[in-house]
């Protein structure tokens, strides 16, 4: 295992954006992970979690490559609420959720209003309305209701109370875009979930012209044998694409003593298996231009974690694979097509179409991995781990590397 030098200490962080009406990325919820060294499938121990999550934020991650510029949400235990171990976080950047299971009793209302004097924003977690409440509402800033846990009535009903008012008001586990759009238009504010990473399919609808294009490109650039001639014609025929290359191939990264102005001096140059990494990229990116911009993060993150988990469980020879599958995971998000239209149309190996499909296969195994960490459930990332050769304690260090380099390489 691999951990992070400074304080030898493991990261073991999930990451979930936190979306406004625009779909621009408000803040991340800084979720706790398994390490694997205990049974927290249910987060068990809710203040060890609280703990980890914060000792992570504060001494082994830097704050600024957690949120950068955003707010970060926090879960935080009745004991660390009336303990005030919030203190040790940033209070212009952080909101400090309080958990739903924490009570409503006069110790827990006075623990918030310190919290509020203190400078703080409160938010109440997995909310659903009932009077004893009230006390806590006088206090709150963020009301994140539940969404899964309200019917189409009770959800519009907390939409109509709470709507409009001096709140923040959250839709949380919204995990499709049905449930984003009815959020939308019950008046909402702000949305978590994996709406975002869904694609939303309407029968018919066509794709896009741009998007065919990039389309066509990553069918050429993933055929079996390049033909670098006729690479060369479809790079040409989009200015973007020509400057992205030189650009990319000009920069100080490569070391150039001269500057190239030909495609396909450029193509050779840099050879198939980057060509091929590198087109993707710049496709994918295109791709989503026209959804949040946290959809590619998602998909650079995977692209490289499926890579770097794959390079831990020693699959040689198996890296280009490994990161287009990533990429390529929430291809039907970025285009609202079906997965299944998708993939079948583009010369990737068979083993990444499988794969995506649901296959039972190694990068399958790689693939469920990335999900179950990112869903967070300690019992499907230990069984994952294990079908990849790999201890839990690697998975999480691994995540936040490719974070880490998604954030920094955004097309």
């Amino acid at each position: 295992m691999q951990a992070c030098e400074a304080t030898g200490t493991s990261v073991f962080l999930g990451r979930q954006p936190i979306f406004d009406r625009r779909r621009q990325v408000f803040g991340y919820e800084l979720l706790f992970r398994s390490n694997g060294a205990r049974n927290t499938s249910n987060v068990v121990d809710g203040d060890a979690a609280t703990g980890d999550v914060m000792n992570n934020c504060l001494n082994v991650m830097a704050w600024d490559e957690l949120v950068g510029e955003r707010q970060a949400f926090i879960n935080m235990t009745r004991r660390l609420m009336i303990d005030q171990v919030y203190e040790v976080l940033p209070r212009d950047r952080a909101v400090v959720e309080l958990l739903e299971d924490s009570g409503t009793d006069a110790e827990i209302v006075e623990a918030c209003r310190r919290l509020k004097q203190a400078g703080y924003t409160l938010a109440l977690d997995d909310f659903v309305y009932s009077p004893e409440y009230e006390p806590l509402l006088e206090l709150a800033d963020v009301i994140k209701v539940d969404f899964m846990a309200l019917d189409a009535g009770q959800r519009a009903w907390h939409a109509e109370r709470f709507g409009g008012r001096r709140y923040l008001l959250l839709a949380e586990k919204v995990e499709t875009p049905a449930d984003f759009e009815e959020a939308m238009r019950l008046g909402y504010t702000h949305f978590q979930g994996y709406f975002f990473c869904k694609p939303q399919i309407i029968e018919g609808r066509e794709v896009p012209a741009v998007k065919r294009n990039y389309l066509r490109f990553l069918h050429e650039v993933n055929m079996p044998d390049l033909d670098f001639a006729r690479l060369e014609q479809v790079i040409k025929q989009d200015v973007s694409l020509s400057a992205k290359l030189l650009r990319y191939l000009n920069s100080a990264a490569f070391g150039l003593r001269n500057k190239l102005t030909s495609i396909k001096q450029a193509l050779v140059l840099l050879g198939q298996g980057p060509l091929r990494k590198w087109a993707s990229l710049v496709a994918t990116g295109a791709l989503g231009a026209d959804k949040p911009a946290e959809l590619l993060i998602t998909c650079l993150t995977r692209a490289r974690f499926c890579e770097l988990l794959g390079q831990s469980a020693r699959m040689n020879g198996e890296e280009l694979k490994l990161f287009l599958m990533g990429l390529f995971s929430a291809l039907d998000a970025l285009v609202d097509q079906p997965m299944e239209k998708l993939i079948s149309q583009l010369p990737v190996p068979p083993e990444v179409t499988d794969a995506l499909l649901g296959a039972e296969s190694p990068l399958g195994r790689v693939y469920q991995l990335v999900l179950a960490y990112e869903r967070g459930n300690a019992a499907e990332l230990d069984a994952a781990a294990g079908h990849c050769g790999l201890a839990v304690e690697q998975v999480g260090e691994l995540y936040w590397q490719a974070v880490k380099w998604a954030d920094q390489v955004r097309v």
